[in-house]
């Protein structure tokens, strides 16, 4: 089972569209945690780096991983990773 309220929408719809597709995402969790951490790993990310400002992981993984671990309790939100820009 899934979590689609944890993905933004267009998101969520590539994902479940593409499950074997590796994509860079996001994964905002309320606590950075070998737990948590191993969560990722075990569904079947890659994990990039780990963010700690706001507690997140930086992962490269199928859709389908990402859909699996939307299930974790502690997993807010997963987000595709974009560049970002200051003008």
């Amino acid at each position: 089972m899934s979590s689609p309220d944890k993905f933004p929408p267009e998101f969520w719809s590539f994902v479940q569209a593409r499950p074997e597709e590796e994509v860079a995402a996001i994964v905002r969790v309320q606590a950075l945690s070998p737990e948590v951490e191993q969560a990722a790993v075990d569904a079947g990310c890659r994990i990039r780096r780990r963010l700690k400002l706001i507690p997140s992981l930086a992962v490269d993984a199928p859709g389908r991983a990402l859909m699996a671990l939307s299930d974790h309790p502690q997993v807010l939100r997963i987000e595709p990773d974009q560049d970002i820009r200051a003008f």
